[in-house]
């Protein structure tokens, strides 16, 4: 009953509803983005006049090797006339004239000027050495060489698991920072103007303490399943899924279970500390300690996300609740394995069992209690 009703009011909320929805609009900008910035990589090429279809197999041997990432059509046209036409009416992005002039609107993209210039090169310089009497495919397999292969220890993937382990460490601070405060402020409002005690006359504490977090977990965890859902659905548009390391999949899904597990941790001990105070003026001061707390996790694991492999990473994904924040940052580099994962989660679920224990009592002994601030000295004492 009490899920349902943090559910249903918190949920309703245009503050709610807006920040998922620009969270939404952000998540998929990011993944559009770099499709954005990096331009368009179709073109189109019209060619004519001498060595025009000598040119035009060349380009399309660099596209076929795979030397050139850029799609691109070549278009043999009538005359220059036809060509410069062509580029005028947008119906071509460049023009290539008798294998000497380039026409274009504007500068030339320097990745396909790279390849027009390669093609040209190539297609000049066998006809020159067919003028000189040589033969150019002896020539040029004379003159192929093997590149050297390339193996790098750390793998090809790092930079782009680091930035995964960035992502996910910021979202997950905020994603845990706002409902987590959101706990806080309903403990306190409902303290400050007596309702609790309406509350608690048809409930148990711990009742109401665990509806609460519930409820407002169950929103939080909608909040970043539809953040995943973006960001995973921009990606495919934009086909930069492919380029996404292997096991991305479960580095998500662990994320999601290490949210849960640090929601569970963090929010009782915001519901623990917010029930010792009467007016909201005093919970910033309450909830200092925890948001220390939260703070120093998410920057000793944005300091872990340049050294996955370090001591301090390996030691403090196994500490709770540090690794909550340190063991995705170990998964997203990929050298965890699923015991550790496991035992890691495992020590994390106790602590979190531990704490909501503790702050069980302390809402128990300190939310019917009006006035000054209440001392954790006086919640334990014998008296209490």
């Amino acid at each position: 009953m009490v899920a349902r009703r943090e559910i249903i009011v918190r949920g309703r909320t245009k503050g709610f509803v807006i920040s998922l929805l620009v969270t939404v609009v952000l998540m998929i900008g990011l993944t559009l983005l770099p499709t954005l910035l990096g331009g368009d990589s179709k073109y189109t090429i019209a060619v004519t006049g001498e060595g025009s279809t000598e040119l035009a197999a060349a380009i399309d041997g660099i596209g076929e090797s795979g030397e050139s990432d850029l799609d691109i059509t070549v278009e043999e046209v009538d005359d220059a006339n036809a060509a410069r036409a062509a580029v005028e009416e947008g119906t071509a992005d460049v023009a290539v004239v008798d294998d000497t002039t380039i026409i274009s609107d504007g500068d030339v993209d320097q990745q396909l000027g790279l390849v027009i210039d390669g093609a040209h090169s190539a297609v000049v310089t066998q006809r020159q050495l067919a003028e000189a009497g040589l033969d150019p495919q002896l020539v040029g397999d004379a003159l192929t060489v093997t590149p050297l292969e390339r193996e790098s220890i750390d793998g090809e993937e790092d930079g782009a698991r680091t930035g995964i382990a960035i992502l996910v460490v910021i979202l997950m601070f905020f994603l845990l920072m706002s409902p987590t405060m959101y706990v806080a402020t309903g403990v306190v409002e409902e303290k400050s103007s007596r309702i609790v005690e309406i509350l608690l006359s048809s409930l148990k504490t711990w009742q109401l303490l665990g509806g609460k977090i519930l409820g407002l977990g169950v929103l939080g965890f909608v909040n970043i399943v539809v953040i995943a859902a973006s960001a995973l659905g921009g990606a495919a548009a934009t086909g930069l899924i492919s380029d996404l390391p292997d096991g991305i999949g479960s580095v998500a899904l662990s994320a999601i279970v290490w949210w849960i597990l640090a929601y569970a941790f963090f929010a009782s001990l915001a519901g623990a500390l917010s029930s010792m105070v009467s007016r909201q003026e005093d919970m910033s001061s309450t909830l200092t300690p925890l948001t220390l707390l939260m703070t120093g996790c998410y920057l000793v694991a944005f300091i872990g996300t340049s050294q996955p492999g370090s001591m301090m990473t390996l030691v403090l994904s196994y500490v709770p609740p540090f690794s909550s924040f340190m063991m995705p940052v170990r998964e997203a580099a990929g050298d965890v394995e699923l015991w550790q994962s496991a035992a890691s989660a495992g020590l994390m679920l106790l602590a979190s069992i531990g704490v909501m224990a503790i702050a069980s009592t302390i809402y128990k002994r300190s939310v019917m209690r009006t006035g000054s601030r209440v001392k954790v000295k006086d919640l334990f004492s014998k008296a209490s």
